[in-house]
């Protein structure tokens, strides 16, 4: 079984990474990156980078920028920028207690096996195997056990924090899996129609993470 986390950045291509720069609305700070798309990458590419692990290697400390700026001319500022908009694809771990609605007692009983976060939660328990082996070993109920490892594989989508993690459970969509059987515009108006709110995200940002989200490897909480 696959058990990575994040996706893989090295296959997720240069001109995969280019494309999404291009047809994305970024906040001001990162819209820079979009400055002379076509040219930038061409120098990129001419440098062998192929996809977003050779291109965050390359950018990897302040050292390698320096020495790569020197090399292409690609500014400093620019090479900084846009190794941070590249390592913000990948999933950053989630204290378990950030999630709302799920007992203390089961958190600390997790604690004991050395699973604090969302990433420890997900390797030991994206099996069915593996959640019956922790639901085993902890006494948490297979039904708590489904849902905090739900919140955790949710949590891997890109945007998605503890709070909208939760309120995407809580509409019934209980994995990445499921979420990925949406288009944008579905699941905004599912949410707005479970949760009678109109949403506070648009169709653009909830089709970047369904496009990242489908790089995610994917489980079956069933």
């Amino acid at each position: 079984m696959n058990e990575r986390y994040q996706i893989d950045l090295e296959k997720y291509s240069l001109q995969k990474f280019r494309k999404s720069l291009r047809s994305r609305e970024m906040i001001p700070s990162r819209t820079s990156l979009k400055d002379d798309l076509d040219t930038r990458f061409g120098i990129l590419e001419n440098c062998g980078i192929a996809n977003l692990k050779e291109l965050v290697d390359r950018l990897k400390t302040k050292q390698k920028i320096e020495q790569f700026s020197q090399e292409t001319s690609l500014s400093i500022p620019y090479l900084t920028l846009l190794k941070r908009e590249a390592k913000s694809y990948l999933s950053k771990p989630i204290r378990l207690d950030k999630f709302s609605g799920v007992q203390t007692e089961y958190l600390d009983r997790l604690k004991k096996e050395g699973i604090r976060n969302t990433r420890q939660l997900f390797l030991q328990a994206q099996s069915k195997s593996g959640r019956e082996r922790l639901s085993k070993e902890t006494g948490i109920p297979k039904q708590a056990l489904n849902e905090l490892v739900g919140l955790s594989d949710l949590a891997r989508i890109y945007g998605v924090g503890p709070v909208f993690a939760r309120l995407i459970y809580d509409v019934g969509i209980r994995s990445v899996k499921e979420f990925v059987e949406y288009t944008a515009r579905d699941f905004i108006r599912i949410y707005e129609e479970q949760t009678q709110k109109k949403a506070d995200f648009g169709v653009g940002e909830i089709q970047f993470s369904l496009e990242l989200a489908k790089e995610l490897n994917n489980v079956s909480l069933e």
